[in-house]
């Protein structure tokens, strides 16, 4: 099997295409990294043609200040990028049986008192959920392909050494561990060996398709998860963070607070319904493992 990741070099790309390794998968990347495929039709369509699996994870980070320009660039870089693959992939006579492309949870709205699903569900109306709505757009227009086609609306990926696991921890571990704002906001999350288990499910299970919610069955409250954090690391002191402070720290940071006090409650109703196992379906069991 051959697996092309583009925008693979992060931290969920390099997790998973280590994965694949591990298991004798051959594994190339698109990227503007000189030793890999770069971003043009033709290397793309030569790549591709002898592609199994196209999996795309594109895009700018959206942690930094919602800036107007910055805004414009998280936006660009998924369209431009989906793009770009669905016209090469129309130029491609062998094409991939499968490709799976990077979506978000901000498609629902933030607040909510139920679990929302793909079939039960309210859409956000800020300037993500719009992104997602354009990306997934983007993405599902070139349905014309005959290529089963897969996004992947995730939710805050856990995993060492990267992602949003490593600040949490230093916080807990210095005793800043405490709820963010009211920490009645639910969190929901998945741990990153599950992300790649549903990758590998998707490849063997070909009746899924369309959009997916990658996150864990248990979503909690972020008072939760931060209980479950420094029970797990063993520290009994957690000061707790207020929304204003939040909001004032969100700007020395460069980032937006919202990341933090509006995220999206909802639940893998896909996967659950096709049978899908999680290793790591609760908040203690995912944290006992990333803090070992």
């Amino acid at each position: 099997m051959k697996i092309l990741i583009a925008g693979g070099t992060g931290f969920i790309g390099s997790y998973i295409a280590k994965r694949f390794l591990q298991k004798g998968v051959e594994v190339n990347f698109v990227s503007r990294n000189k030793e890999h495929i770069q971003w043009n039709i033709t290397e793309l369509k030569s790549a591709l043609e002898s592609t199994d699996i196209l999996i795309n994870l594109a895009g700018k980070t959206i942690n930094c200040r919602h800036t107007t320009e910055n805004q414009k660039l998280i936006l660009k870089s998924r369209i431009d990028t989906t793009k770009i693959l669905g016209e090469a992939l129309l130029k491609c006579k062998h094409k991939p049986a499968l490709w799976i492309n990077a979506s978000a949870s901000a498609f629902y709205k933030s607040e909510n008192d139920y679990c929302q699903t793909e079939t039960k569900y309210e859409e956000g109306k800020d300037f993500l959920a719009e992104t997602v709505r354009e990306w997934e757009k983007a993405f599902f227009s070139f349905s014309n392909l005959a290529i089963r086609q897969v996004a992947l609306r995730t939710s805050v990926v856990l995993g060492k050494n990267g992602g949003a696991f490593e600040p949490l921890y230093m916080l807990t571990k210095f005793g800043l561990g405490g709820k963010a704002g009211s920490g009645k906001q639910f969190f929901s999350w998945i741990h990153i060996e599950d992300y790649f288990g549903i990758i590998e499910y998707l490849l063997k299970n070909k009746s899924l398709q369309g959009a997916i919610n990658v996150t864990s069955p248990t979503p909690v409250t972020n008072a939760e998860f931060m209980k479950s954090m420094r029970q797990e690391m063993g520290q009994h002191i957690g000061f707790p963070a207020p929304e204003f402070a939040i909001r004032i720290g969100a700007r020395f940071i460069n980032t937006e607070a919202s990341l933090l006090l509006n995220p999206v409650r909802y639940c893998p109703e896909k996967l659950i319904n096709n049978g899908f196992k999680f290793k790591y379906a609760t908040c203690e069991s995912a944290l006992k493992e990333l803090v070992s």
